[in-house]
């Protein structure tokens, strides 16, 4: 669909990222999510981010399963699946760690374009596209649904193509939307060992925190059923008025088609 094309191009930086976010004042409040994005002024596409990433995961080959650490409940919940998206997986990194897991899956991170150019070289066994397949067993988003400007319409679609399993990791969840900037260091992105050639600087994006209820309904309409909650564990929270929690959803009926 179209929309999914203008998604991606959106993506949040890494899956596995766990950038420090500095505030020099409490976050400004915007009306929409347009005016958080004329705001920023900020791409995650920009050239210079984009390199920064890659040349961090050259830097890291072979160092992954030391930046990340899927949560056993998750784990189990994959056995036996043959294919798995990351949505705004980055570079790879966990698609990495669990392929060691699932040896004989099919994996593919989705994330903006001009991360999919760059990065379709960099792991073996991975594939990165900027739309998602039609079809797949599990669908895995961490720290991304938040940097969307259309977050439900992902997650409608990305149930829909899902068979198995669909997990939700470190999001940013409010009882009312916010609509705020947000800002971390370059060097904040990703993890491991920082590359050479390189200045740190700051950086910055559009964010907006997202309804947990809406998210349960979404899934319960498209035939899943909650089968983990985790409150406050790698939390994509950003404010006072915001809290994480990792959803684990399984399906239990056929959903009917949306396309």
């Amino acid at each position: 669909m179209k929309y999914l094309v203008r998604l991606a191009k959106s993506i949040v930086p890494a899956s596995v990222k766990t950038a420090v976010v500095k505030w020099r004042d409490p976050p400004t409040h915007y009306p929409n999510w347009a005016a958080a994005v004329e705001a920023a002024n900020e791409s995650y596409a920009s050239e210079s981010l984009t390199a920064f990433r890659i040349a961090r995961a050259k830097r890291n080959e072979g160092l992954e399963a030391a930046m990340v650490n899927p949560s056993p409940e998750f784990v189990e919940s994959i056995k036996g699946a043959s294919s798995f998206v990351d949505f705004g997986g980055s570079t790879g990194e966990f698609c990495m760690v669990i392929k060691q897991k699932l040896p004989h899956c099919q994996f593919t991170v989705v994330e903006n374009a001009a991360l999919v150019a760059a990065a379709r070289e960099l792991r073996p066994g991975i594939s990165f596209a900027d739309t998602l397949p039609d079809t797949f067993d599990v669908f895995y988003s961490s720290g991304t649904l938040q940097y969307l400007k259309e977050p439900y319409l992902l997650w409608r679609e990305a149930l829909s193509r899902t068979r198995q399993v669909a997990f939700l990791a470190r999001n940013a969840f409010s009882y009312r939307p916010a609509y705020t900037v947000q800002r971390s260091r370059l060097f904040d992105n990703g993890a491991g060992a920082i590359p050479e050639g390189f200045s740190d600087g700051w950086i910055q994006y559009p964010h907006q925190t997202i309804s947990e209820q809406i998210i349960h309904e979404m899934a319960e309409a498209q035939g899943f059923k909650l089968l983990h909650r985790e409150a406050g564990k790698n939390s994509g929270a950003i404010a006072s008025d915001s809290y994480g929690a990792d959803l684990l959803f399984t399906r239990i009926t056929v959903a009917p088609s949306i396309r």
